[in-house]
C-alpha cells in the first residue's frame, strides 16, 4: 500500500510536472477500498486490510449552514417581487414545498380541506413520483393557504396552479433567475437561495412550537432526525419574530393535524 502511495504522489497532477494533491489521493484510494472489500467478500479471502488507517486520515465534512430568512427579511422580499409570483414565494415559505412539487399543483388538487403533494415535474416531465415515498403528503388548508391557492386559480389559465407569468412550466432555475435574484437585489438582502423558504418554513414552525411530528409530516421527511440535526439549530434572534410568524401562519396552522 506504501508503494500504491508512493506512486500516486509521483503522477502529474491537474498541472504538468506537479504531483497529486493529498485529497486526490485519498480520493483514489477511496475506490480502491471499495473494490478491495468486494473482493474480500466475493471471493472470501482472510487477508488483512490495506487500508485500514485510510478512513481516520480523510478529512472531515463541514457541518452543512443552514440559513433562514428573518421575518422581517422575508416582508421586504415579498413586498420587492413582482406581484404576479407572491403567491408561489409565500406557498414556498408557508409549506416547505419545493419547486418541482409546486410545478405540479392542480386545480384538482384540492379538495376536502387539503392541498395533496403526490406529482412532480422534473425536467418538463410530469411524474407520480416524488423525490422519495415520503414526499406523497396532504396539507391543511389554513385560511392563509386557502387565499394563496385562491389568488393563484384566478390567474391560472389551465389546470396548473402557478406557471411563470408568460404560461411556461414553473421551474427553481426559472423563478431563481428572472424573478428571485431580483427581487432579493430590489430589497437589499442578503442573497440566499429560493430553496432556504424550505428551511425558513421549518425554522419558523419550530419557533411557533408546532409538534415536531407534524412538522416531519408535513414536510415529507422519514423521521425527525432532519428536524434535529438541519433545522432544529438556533437561529439568533428568530425567537423575536414568533408572534409575527404564528399570525402570518395563523393559527389554525397550530391546530392542524
Amino acid at each position: 500500500m506504501q508503494k500504491f502511495i508512493a506512486s500516486l504522489k509521483h503522477r502529474s497532477g491537474p498541472t504538468k510536472g506537479q504531483p497529486l494533491s493529498r485529497a486526490r489521493i485519498l480520493n483514489v484510494l477511496q475506490v480502491f477500498k471499495t473494490i478491495w472489500n468486494d473482493a474480500i467478500e466475493e471471493h472470501r479471502w482472510n487477508l488483512p486490510d490495506p487500508c485500514r488507517s485510510l478512513k481516520r486520515h480523510l478529512p472531515k465534512k463541514k457541518k452543512k449552514v443552514v440559513e433562514v430568512f428573518r421575518f422581517a427579511e422575508w416582508v421586504a422580499i415579498i413586498e420587492a417581487m413582482e406581484a404576479y409570483y407572491r403567491p408561489v414565494a409565500k406557498l414556498m415559505v408557508i409549506t416547505g414545498m419545493i419547486a418541482s412539487e409546486i410545478a405540479a399543483l392542480k386545480k384538482s388538487h384540492v379538495r376536502d380541506g387539503y392541498l395533496y403533494v403526490h406529482q412532480s415535474i422534473v425536467k418538463g416531465e410530469e411524474s407520480d413520483e416524488l423525490k422519495t415515498v415520503h414526499r406523497e403528503r396532504r396539507i391543511l388548508l389554513t385560511k392563509a393557504l386557502t387565499e394563496i391557492l385562491d389568488e393563484a386559480a384566478s390567474k391560472a389559465s389551465g389546470e396548473y396552479l402557478f406557471t411563470m407569468e408568460n404560461g411556461m412550466t414553473f421551474t427553481a432555475e426559472r423563478f431563481q433567475r428572472r424573478v428571485w435574484v431580483k427581487a432579493l437585489k430590489k430589497a437589499g438582502i442578503k442573497y440566499r437561495k429560493p430553496y432556504t423558504t424550505r428551511h425558513t418554513f421549518a425554522a419558523w414552525a419550530l419557533a411557533i412550537r408546532t409538534d415536531q411530528n407534524r412538522l416531519v409530516n408535513l414536510m415529507g421527511h422519514a423521521s425527525k432526525q432532519m428536524i434535529f440535526e438541519v433545522y432544529g439549530r438556533y437561529v439568533e434572534g428568530l425567537e423575536q419574530d414568533r408572534l409575527k410568524i404564528l399570525a402570518y401562519f395563523g393559527r389554525d396552522f397550530k391546530r392542524g393535524k
